[in-house]
């Protein structure tokens, strides 16, 4: 009969469902945390909001104290390399009329000549080679390591044809760079509003998740900049586009990717509770041997 028959495989499905949450050593494999839907509740769109605004409205407020910050990295450190690069200030105006200053050079910026262009040459050779050279379990660093060499290779070849017309001076690259920085961290508690936040994580833990992301890039951005300064420097403009390409804004992004990846390590409030398997998924009991 049709319904004899949907027995046997109805139980093994189920036999089935309950084998695939279970571990090589019989423990339960629970759902990940990001794979957890959570029902919006009223205290955890609270804390959403709380975060979020709160974190914008800090950042805020910080704005005058983060640009003395960065001021004082900027003269101690280039005092420390011994740059030869006048420093000055420009001041912002944020709606709501708070004004916050940024760091801004005043220094020629250093177009590459033959011999220049030819270690450029020769570097990015060598690193595209060495790419090919790496085992097959390094293949992402393979690939990172060719995309250093195109994209310097294009460089060298804007350079190596109209070095008179490179229109982007490096005290424009300080300034993007910073700038953008800041909408980054402007960006940070919003971000995670709408993505970690909505996780089963402590409250404690989501605001000093936020607190670590703002500080480390407030230390991050001004010496990240100093280090292309210094590159540029010794190295002539044609650095310049692999340096803001792939070692500008994509590292402050993933500065906060690291972040939340850590985050999402973390032990989310459920898991100290019971996770036994639903009734469903339990294993049969094992017959013991007569």
């Amino acid at each position: 009969m049709p319904g004899k028959r949907a027995r046997p495989e109805l139980e093994r499905t189920r036999k089935l469902e309950a084998m695939r949450v279970r571990g090589v050593r019989g423990g339960v494999i629970t759902p990940h945390r990001s794979m957890v839907g959570l029902p919006w509740t009223a205290f955890r769109l609270l804390t959403t909001l709380l975060l979020s605004l709160g974190g914008l409205l800090l950042l805020y407020v910080s704005l005058p104290g983060l640009g003395r910050f960065w001021q004082e990295i900027f003269e101690r450190t280039i005092h420390f390399l011994g740059l030869p690069v006048p420093l000055g200030d420009q001041v912002w105006t944020v709606p709501g009329g708070l004004e916050f200053t940024l760091p801004v050079l005043a220094v020629v910026t250093p177009l590459p000549g033959t011999r220049e262009i030819w270690i450029a040459v020769l570097v990015s050779v060598l690193v595209f080679a060495l790419s090919f050279l790496l085992p097959v379990r390094f293949t992402p660093l393979r690939y990172f390591l060719r995309l250093l060499a195109i994209v310097e290779g294009s460089a060298i070849a804007f350079f190596a044809f109209s070095t008179e017309s490179f229109p982007y001076r490096l005290q424009d690259h300080v300034f993007i760079l910073l700038s953008a920085g800041l909408v980054v961290m402007a960006l940070v508690p919003l971000v995670l509003g709408l993505t970690l936040h909505v996780f089963d994580l402590a409250f404690w833990k989501k605001l000093l998740l936020t607190l670590a992301i703002l500080a480390h890039l407030a230390v991050f951005i001004p010496l990240q900049v100093l280090v292309h300064i210094w590159l540029v420097l010794h190295g002539s403009a044609v650095l310049m586009p692999v340096l803001f390409l792939v070692f500008g804004l994509l590292l402050d992004v993933l500065v906060f990717v690291a972040f939340y990846g850590w985050a999402l390590s973390w032990q989310g409030e459920l898991e100290r509770r019971d996770l036994s398997p639903p009734a469903h998924l339990a294993m049969p009991a094992r017959r013991q041997p007569a």
